[in-house]
């Protein structure tokens, strides 16, 4: 049997076959002939997609009780204009209403409304752009492209400010602001970047060689025979800088020297590459992922210890970020992940088994993701994740959706947790917090929302003075149990 969830009609690179089914309804037996898309095949159910005439409908069976859920995952609307695959999204640090998205042909800085509408879009120059971040001033975008490039751009206008070469060989993979002075990490390659942006000037690299006992030969001995370890993402939290790499090892660094700390090979003895990382903004936490499914995660003053929790998904996971304020109850934050089954899953983080609270199921392949906190309609401020993908098939399923994600209900509002300045995988950076400039055009209508929410505003403050004061000791235990494993 199957159970509908009507939702909008989205072009899909996808296999198309026609089937007899016989559908129960409460009449005798109907025998339709219907045209069949399937969508998705997963161990949670199958998706596909019917064609009746003109009318389209997508129908989901599902093994998992909706009524066990304790996290709900609404989609809140789709974000087009980018005609083939996203690979990479930011929220601008200075306000929950303009984000920045990169792919394979364009990047886009969207500005949006309290319910996801587009109030306007700047187009970025370059397309293959990989990676994307905002400057600490919420005025400038910085993109990564497949030739190397990083480019500063006006977030208002688009127009290109300057550029950086990083490498000429090889794909940016790695973008993420350390401080609000203008230090900016990259990786290209084999190598991690620092640069002053301030002096448009590279002053450290760093080259990350192929663990040689339990690395990945990422490629193959043929397409690899110089057996490189490639930077696939970044992620910084005070003076730790995680790396993940194709031989599936994820590199602790010194943010400030490029110091190597550590090496964690948990992903390359189970013998797969690292597509992704993220760092937790509150708790000392590390997350990691790879092309098998495997998601880690880490205790970052404990790293020696090996992970504290896992969980495996069908398929490659490409993408992974932690979200707060989904339980006010509790401080603990959750985790999202996203990749190539097209189910988007939230999962607690408090237990070994990584258990999954709430998930949904997509159109295409996840590959990047963003969260942030926006005021809803009435005015308090609830988790919104954007997410971005697509196949590169010949039919483009390519695009940006907003959702909303909620926990269980109570009376106890949302603490803002500050801006992420934005890396592959979003979370916020102490280094990077919150600005108090006035807002963008596009933002007001956002902010003066929020304000509207005024039974939440003293709670949420202090609740925030808490958070940050937690981020700091937290951020103290990092490089202490880091440098001491």
């Amino acid at each position: 049997m199957f159970t509908a969830c009507r939702t909008s009609r989205t072009d899909f690179n996808s296999f198309n076959f026609s089937i007899v089914l016989l559908i129960k309804a409460s009449a005798p037996f109907s025998r339709l002939s219907l045209s069949l898309t399937v969508l998705t095949h997963t161990h949670l159910g199958y998706a596909v997609e019917v064609a009746v005439g003109s009318e389209h409908e997508h129908i989901m069976e599902t093994c998992v009780p909706t009524s066990t859920a304790s996290v709900t995952i609404r989609k809140e609307t789709r974000l087009d204009g980018h005609r083939e695959r996203v690979f990479d999204l930011s929220w601008s640090p200075t306000g929950p209403c303009r984000l920045a998205s990169v792919g394979q042909t364009c990047g886009i800085v969207w500005s949006l409304g309290v319910d996801g509408s587009v109030t306007s879009r700047t187009r970025l120059p370059g397309s293959e752009l990989m990676r994307v971040c905002w400057h600490p001033d919420g005025d400038k975008v910085l993109t990564g492209s497949s030739e190397g490039k990083i480019s500063i751009c006006d977030a208002t206008d688009g127009s290109m400010l300057s550029a950086l070469q990083a490498s000429t060989d090889h794909e940016v993979y790695g973008l993420a602001m350390l401080s609000r002075d203008g230090l900016l990490a990259a990786g290209a390659g084999e190598h991690v970047q620092l640069w002053d942006l301030n002096r448009e000037t590279k002053f450290a690299q760093a080259e990350l060689a192929m663990d040689a006992e339990n690395g990945v030969i990422f490629g193959g001995p043929d397409r690899n025979p110089e057996r490189k370890a490639f930077l696939f993402s970044l992620a910084a939290r005070g003076r730790a800088l995680c790396a993940a790499l194709s031989d599936g090892t994820v590199r602790l660094l010194d943010s400030q020297t490029l110091q190597h700390i550590q090496t964690l090979d948990e992903h390359a003895r189970r013998g797969s590459a690292v597509f992704s990382v993220a760092i937790s903004p509150t708790a000392p936490q590390l997350a990691t992922s790879d092309a098998k499914g495997h998601v880690l995660l880490w205790d970052l003053r404990h790293v020696g210890k090996g992970p504290m929790a896992e969980r495996t998904h069908p398929s490659a996971v490409h993408s992974l970020a932690f979200v707060s304020g989904l339980c006010p109850a509790s401080s603990a934050e959750m985790l999202v992940t996203g990749g190539a089954d097209r189910r988007l899953r939230v999962l607690e983080t408090r237990t070994a088994a990584l258990a999954c609270e709430g998930s949904a199921a997509v159109a295409s392949a996840l590959l990047c993701m963003a969260p942030t906190v926006a005021a809803d309609e009435a005015g308090a401020p609830t988790p919104r994740l954007a997410t971005g993908g697509g196949s590169g098939g010949l039919v483009s399923d390519a695009g940006v959706t907003l959702w909303r994600v909620t926990g269980p209900k109570t009376n106890e509002s949302v603490a803002e947790p500050s801006s992420s300045p934005g890396v592959a995988v979003s979370f916020s950076s102490p280094g990077v917090a919150s600005q108090t400039q006035t807002q963008h055009a596009g933002e007001d209508e956002c902010e003066g929302a929020a304000g509207a929410g005024s039974g939440h505003s003293e709670t949420g403050r202090i609740a925030e003075k808490r958070r940050r004061r937690n981020v700091d000791e937290a951020d103290e235990e990092i490089v202490c149990g880091v440098c001491s494993s």
